[in-house]
């Protein structure tokens, strides 16, 4: 993310560029599925910003929803000239380990400035990463 936007629901008034923000996410020991993070907002109009970002429920999106980690489930792989009907359940548990590495939707509490709001919390830390501690594509958080 290199920058910031705040939008008002009411649509008079004008958006407001906040800036590029910093971060400080922490993780799940021995995952990469963000527990909370910190958004700043240091360049914002009326002073700097800060947002607490609570994470609640994971939803791992990289199985069984076509991003690409199941063998015969992508968006637009051609499984022959017939209709394919598919459907699969999937204990959380069980995708939680693969799934990490891919997108991760996560419903998220929004704190600010005395304000409560609840959210998608998106976030996919694919490869080596190295301001968040991952120093390859394996590697998972040790806090």
């Amino acid at each position: 993310l290199e920058e910031g936007r705040r939008v008002w629901k009411d649509a008079s008034k004008p958006i407001e560029y906040l800036g590029r923000p910093t971060y400080k996410h922490k993780f799940h020991p021995g995952t990469r599925v963000i527990k909370s993070s910190l958004i700043e907002f240091p360049e914002a109009p009326t002073g700097p910003m800060k947002i607490k970002c609570t994470a609640l429920i994971p939803n791992y999106l990289s199985i069984g929803t076509g991003y690409g980690m199941d063998e015969d489930w992508r968006h637009g792989l051609y499984q022959g000239p017939d209709e394919v009907v598919q459907g699969k359940s999937y204990k959380v548990a069980e995708i939680a380990p693969l799934g990490q590495y891919g997108v991760v939707d996560q419903v998220g509490k929004y704190e600010y400035d005395g304000h409560v709001g609840y959210g998608l919390f998106e976030h996919a830390f694919i490869g080596a990463m190295e301001s968040v501690g991952f120093s390859d594509g394996a590697s998972v958080a040790a806090n």
